[in-house]
């Protein structure tokens, strides 16, 4: 969990939010967002992705840890370090689906992730 300043909201996509956490900015999708959200406040989050059709991991050969947007497209290569459940690439990104389990050898490792989207939850804020 983080909390994540929020720095825009699409005005025609609902979903559609632009976030800050630790430096990190990003376009995500809120999968669930419980309550109303306003550009320029924090608010706790969960950060997950999602993969349409087939994950592309990769193994790096050196270690860099950043979220790289494609075009102007929701798609991500996240860069960064592999752990059981997420990726470390400056913020944890979770594996909500255990895509993972099947890249256990690479924990530990560098790696790049393709990704649709990066998925956003807000959490309770009580």
């Amino acid at each position: 969990m983080y909390n994540a300043k929020l720095k825009k909201l699409h005005p025609h996509i609902e979903e559609e939010v632009t976030l800050e956490i630790n430096g990190f900015e990003f376009t995500g999708f809120s999968t669930i967002c419980p309550y109303v959200i306003e550009e320029g406040k924090e608010y706790p989050v969960f950060i997950s992705f999602t993969v349409l059709d087939q994950l592309d991991l990769l193994e790096l050969d050196e270690e860099n840890k950043e979220l790289a947007r494609i075009e102007d497209s929701y798609r991500y290569y996240i860069r960064g370090i592999l752990h059981e459940n997420y990726i470390d690439a400056g913020i944890k990104i979770y594996d909500d689906d255990g895509y993972f389990n099947d890249y256990k050898y690479l924990i530990g490792k560098p790696v790049e992730l393709l990704v649709d989207r990066i998925a956003v939850e807000f959490l309770d804020n009580n």
